[in-house]
């Protein structure tokens, strides 16, 4: 007689987190590296997913910069991402895509400089980071089509 025992499950299909239409459009990149992501943290594969996310922060980021001032992507392509952060006029964006930013670099690092933050944090600061683009993204879209 065999005896088997599950030690964990995972989706087969992963469950994916929804962007709204503005933000899809303006990084669909960042879309679909936030899902792997999300996808590897869901298959526990955690030490990985955190420098997954930091990598969507910095496709955002970069993608947001591109929509604001089309005519500068290619300076914004060869930036690394602090310098691309500090571009940002809109405070909110700024300072919480630093922030999420350092959390990021943690995760790639072998020491980190942020001990008592998390994968988890990285995630509720990339959500606050998509939210305040969301915003300023539609905003300038509704105030473009309505002058």
């Amino acid at each position: 007689k065999s005896e088997y025992k599950l030690i964990g499950s995972a989706p087969l299909n992963p469950i994916e987190k929804e962007f709204n239409e503005e933000l899809k459009k303006i990084s669909p990149n960042f879309v679909s590296i936030y899902n792997q992501s999300y996808h590897a943290e869901q298959s526990n594969l955690q030490l990985i997913s955190g420098i997954g996310y930091r990598k969507a922060l910095e496709f955002l980021v970069k993608d947001y910069l591109i929509f604001l001032n089309p005519d500068k992507e290619k300076d914004y392509l060869t930036q690394q991402l602090g310098p691309c952060i500090n571009l940002i006029q809109n405070e909110n964006i700024k300072e919480m895509a630093r922030r999420a930013s350092w959390i990021g670099n943690d995760e790639a690092h072998y020491v980190r400089r942020w001990a008592d933050k998390d994968v988890e944090d990285l995630k509720k600061l990339i959500e606050v980071t998509v939210y305040y683009i969301s915003m300023d993204v539609a905003t300038k879209i509704y105030l473009e089509e309505m002058s």
